[in-house]
């Protein structure tokens, strides 16, 4: 698109009585000059306006109003910029005041004075371009969908306005007017010269009404109303840890894919949630979605809805209940950046089926076009962004999008090897497993932390190296090994060295083929590490048989591991330190954690393979007895112990 396409002309609207800012600006000055950080927040808008392409600016002043010309000229000059000020003589509402303009000609942003905001404009030109319209609405969720206006929208026009004050009966989408808009010559046509009017109660209802479109654009960037004393000072706290240009469209930014069913929600069985009375969060679901946000990621949820094209569930029901897990997770501070669903199922033979939705696609997991959508349309940072699921469905599409996955132990489990699809060659295998999509989020906050230190240890080795580097990583059972291990694995991968992570859980005995008195090395097969560590350090191929955690049995098929183009092993295992391989391994590290801790993980751990308490608490104290001596002799070769108390496993 030409530049001719671009957005160069904003309206400010500075009216109002500033009755929600006076205990702030105490009356004595316009709401737009409050300050916000040392800066009146006029200021702030007219500086991003300037930074992106804006040249002229209109600022509509209202009560207090004769104080912005002289607080904007000064501003304008600076910025090469033009700056008319106009005050009107009596409140025309927030659309009313702009027909006290002369004729304008051309697109135009239309912002509200009291906004913090920080857009890319030639994005929001671009989506003009696709999506003509008489008047485009920027929306974006909020963490407080149930008390806001809502707009309703379908392949990105607005279908419906629901205005907060309109009592509602069911959940809608989490997607809330900004309070910004780009309007374009029909709007201002369309607009009655004279005549006190609403946006949200007066003008939008009457676009609706007379079929005149009006556009949505969803964005993730930074909106904030400042105009309370609450609003603003979460404002300033924004602007004091830098998170307002951290979300512009133009900062690539690390995502978190959530799975809905059994990840975010309880998963109900039978053929799922199709009605918001059924959705259930799972325990700290919204706090885990609060906590990817305020640490910068993008939060976006994938999901396949296979109850559409069943014909259990139309559009506007699967709106309902997304609208409702929206809500839910809100109440705790949880927003969802985006919700990409796959509508199809494959199978026929369902009453009520819709025959169109009814194919083989790319989108149902573990297809990866959902994700791909995501990287197409919002500013992804590939290389650190993380799926979060239940099923090895998300974890097959994790592999093909190319992005990190990681299991919960809730919903699935993992466990739904039977239903995976027959035409996929390969069970997917996930990075980590964590108890709840709430400690899989801490890891992905944190692995930096965790891993810092022994890949800063790691480079300082590497140059002196000219064979792969290796380094075993061992410790009793749940101690945190695989947990650190994947962290240094990231922390490595991502300064541009080539990892290869080597998993011993690989070569345990299934249950079936244990006899009650063997030892702990025996069952970890520890005699065929000599073998592995050896073909590894010619950076050789090693094929690994595939021991399933959850069944304790063995899965299909194998695993190549391939050193060729390593440049650091790491062997995560129980028994990577292991005396038979101790002299070949580079670096050892020994990771433990306190017995409290240790029998904490345990006992999750198995409840989630199924045992009993009782038959955890038998196995507990056969592995303090059998396994812990044997595993703790390694502690005493280690080049390095760690303590891993408050790693999330």
């Amino acid at each position: 698109m030409g530049s001719e396409n671009a957005i160069r002309q904003a309206i400010i609207i500075a009216g109002g009585l500033g009755t929600r800012a006076r205990s702030m600006t105490g009356d004595a000055i316009p709401k737009a000059l409050l300050p916000l950080g040392g800066v009146p927040i006029i200021l702030r808008q007219i500086r991003v306006l300037a930074r992106e392409g804006v040249q002229h600016v209109r600022v509509l002043g209202g009560h207090l109003g004769s104080q912005l010309e002289p607080a904007l000229v000064p501003e304008a000059e600076k910025l090469g910029i033009t700056i008319d000020v106009f005050v009107e003589t009596f409140p025309l509402g927030t659309a009313g005041c702009l027909t006290t303009l002369d004729t304008i000609a051309g697109d135009v942003l239309i912002v509200y004075g009291d906004m913090l905001f920080d857009l890319d404009l030639a994005a929001l030109a671009r989506h003009r371009h696709q999506f003509p319209a008489a008047l485009t609405i920027i929306a974006h969720p909020n963490d407080h969908p149930r008390t806001s206006d809502l707009v309703v929208q379908k392949s990105g026009y607005l279908q419906r306005l629901l205005p907060r004050k309109t009592p509602r009966d069911a959940d809608w989408r989490n997607l809330v007017p900004a309070g910004l808009y780009v309007a374009s010559d029909q709007f201002f046509e369309a607009l009655v010269p004279g005549l006190t009017a609403d946006m949200i109660h007066d003008v939008i209802p009457d676009l609706l009404e007379r079929s005149i479109p009006v556009a949505i654009y969803d964005t993730p960037e930074y909106i904030r109303d400042t105009g309370s004393p609450n609003r603003h000072a979460a404002a300033e706290e924004d602007l004091r840890q830098d998170r307002v240009h951290a979300v512009h469209l133009s900062v690539r930014r690390p995502a978190v894919f959530f799975d809905c069913d059994g990840v975010l929600n309880e998963d109900v069985g039978g053929h799922g949630v199709i009605h918001p009375d059924q959705l259930k969060l799972i325990g700290r679901a919204g706090e885990a979605v609060r906590l990817a946000r305020e640490a910068g990621f993008l939060t976006i949820a994938v999901t396949n809805r296979p109850q559409v094209a069943k014909g259990l569930l139309d559009e506007p029901g699967l709106d309902h209940v997304l609208g409702r897990l929206e809500a839910e997770l809100a109440e705790d501070g949880g927003v969802l950046d985006r919700i990409y669903f796959c509508p199809h199922h494959p199978d026929k033979g369902f009453p009520n089926e819709v025959p169109e939705l009814k194919i083989d696609c790319a989108c149902r997991k573990p297809g990866d076009l959902m994700i791909r959508q995501a990287m197409t349309e919002l500013p992804v940072e590939k290389s650190k962004s993380i799926i979060i699921g239940d099923s090895l469905r998300d974890i097959g599409a994790a592999r093909k999008a190319g992005i990190w996955a990681y299991g919960v132990r809730t919903g699935y489990g993992l466990r739904d090897e039977k239903s995976y699809p027959a035409a996929e060659t390969d069970i997917p295998r996930a990075d980590l497993v964590f108890d709840t999509v709430y400690d899989a989020v801490r890891f992905q906050c944190g692995y930096q932390d965790i891993g810092q230190g022994l890949s800063r240890a790691i480079h300082q080795r590497l140059p002196r190296k000219a064979a792969p580097l290796l380094v075993g990583i061992c410790g009793r059972s749940r101690s945190g090994k695989s947990t650190f291990a994947h962290a240094v694995e990231r922390m490595l991968s991502e300064s541009g060295c080539r990892v290869l992570r080597l998993e011993f859980d690989r070569w345990i005995l299934p249950l079936n083929f244990r006899r009650p008195d063997m030892t702990a090395e025996e069952r970890n097969r520890v005699e065929v590490y000599p073998e592995i560590v050896s073909t590894l350090r010619r950076s050789g191929q090693v094929e690994a048989p595939s021991y399933e955690s959850a069944s304790r049995g063995q899965r299909k098929g194998t695993t190549t591991y391939d050193a060729r183009d390593a440049d650091v092993i790491l062997l995560d295992g129980i028994f990577a330190g292991h005396r038979s391989i101790r002299e070949d391994v580079d670096m050892a590290v020994f990771v433990e954690a306190s017995q409290q801790t240790l029998l904490s993980r345990f006992h999750n751990f198995y409840a989630w393979k199924g045992l009993t308490t009782a038959a955890t608490d038998v196995l507990w104290t056969s592995r303090i007895q059998d396994e812990w001596p044997k595993i703790d002799l390694q502690r005493a070769a280690a080049d390095i112990v760690i303590n891993l108390e408050e790693a999330i496993l």
